[in-house]
């Protein structure tokens, strides 16, 4: 006759991308004309996760603190 609330747990991920510029480099040798060398700046990708568990029964817990008039309505 006990009842246990049910778990659950909710992830997102969103894909981050940061690309940094490129380098120029500049190049003078006695004998040659001058140029450039540009380097490709770096592309670094990240996935970072968000995950929030819990149970079912911090929904009733919400309900039940807003009903009594619990002062800061958030956990």
């Amino acid at each position: 006759g006990l009842l246990c609330p049910e778990p659950f747990a909710i992830t997102s991920n969103e894909t981050c991308v940061i690309k940094y510029p490129d380098s120029r480099v500049d190049i003078v040798e006695p004998d040659c004309p001058p140029y450039s060398l540009i380097y490709p700046g770096p592309t670094l990708t990240t996935f970072p996760q968000q995950t929030l568990v819990g149970s079912t029964a911090l929904g009733d817990l919400r309900n039940f603190l807003a009903s009594k008039g619990s002062p800061g309505g958030s956990f």
